[in-house]
C-alpha cells in the first residue's frame, strides 16, 4: 500500500511519489503554502529540501522559528537545506533537465545515504528561465520527467508558482505537468494534467 504523507497544508494528506503545484499571489500567498509543508517535514523527521529565489535562506528559517519549529538546529543536522536556483539549477552555466534531475537526485540520494531520513520532501520555485520561450521547453521538460521521477521514491513534490507577472502560456504549461494543483486554498486533482510521455512527444 502506498504511503499517505500529511502535506501539512489543508489538512490533506497525498501519496507518496506525489508532484503537486501551487499557485498563489506574491510572497504572503508562498509563505501560506511554503511554511507549513516544510514546518510539517520538520516535525516529522523528513528532510526537507528548498529552492527558493524570491526570499533568502535566513529568512526562511526565521519564519520557520515563528511557526514553532526549531529550524536553525534542524539546519544544523541537515535536516533542511535551502538554496537558490542559482546554485541548485545553474550550476553548469546554463538550465539543462539533466543537471536539475541531477541535484534532486543527489538530494535524495544523500539523505538516504545519512541513514537519518526515510523520506524526503522537496519545494522550489519557478526559476527566471520561464521568462525565455526556449528556457520555459528546456523547464517544463523537466517537470514533465519529474513525474516519471518522483512516483516510485519516497518523496513529496511541491512546486511553486506566483501568479503574479506569470503568462497563460507558463500557467498552461504548469497544469499539462501536474497530476495535482492547489489553488485557492483548495488542493484539486488536475483535469488538465497529461501523461509525461505524451507531453513530451508534443513539444519535441
Amino acid at each position: 500500500m502506498t504511503e499517505s504523507v500529511p502535506l501539512g497544508i489543508l489538512d490533506r494528506s497525498v501519496p507518496s511519489g506525489s508532484h503537486i503545484c501551487a499557485f498563489y499571489s506574491g510572497s504572503a500567498g508562498r509563505d501560506e503554502v511554503v511554511l507549513p509543508f516544510l514546518a510539517e517535514g520538520l516535525r516529522t523527521g523528513h528532510k526537507c529540501l528548498a529552492v527558493l529565489d524570491s526570499t533568502s535562506p535566513g529568512e526562511v528559517l526565521a519564519k520557520l522559528h515563528d511557526r514553532g519549529v526549531d529550524a536553525d538546529q534542524a539546519a544544523q543536522a541537515g535536516q533542511i537545506e535551502v538554496e537558490t536556483p542559482a546554485n541548485a539549477y545553474f550550476r553548469s552555466g546554463t538550465f539543462s533537465t539533466d543537471d536539475i534531475l541531477t541535484f534532486w537526485g543527489q538530494g535524495i540520494s544523500k539523505a538516504k545515504d545519512s541513514g537519518m531520513f526515510a523520506f524526503l520532501r522537496a519545494t522550489g520555485e519557478m526559476p527566471s528561465v520561464l521568462n525565455h520561450p526556449d528556457g520555459r521547453t528546456e523547464f517544463f521538460r523537466f517537470e514533465a520527467m519529474l513525474n516519471q521521477f518522483s512516483s516510485p521514491l519516497p518523496l513529496v513534490v511541491l512546486c511553486l508558482y506566483d501568479l503574479d507577472g506569470m503568462g497563460a502560456e507558463v500557467l498552461m504549461q504548469a497544469l499539462r505537468t501536474h497530476p495535482a494543483v492547489i489553488v485557492d486554498g483548495t488542493i484539486h486533482e488536475n483535469p488538465y494534467y497529461i501523461e509525461p510521455s505524451r507531453f513530451l512527444a508534443r513539444i519535441g
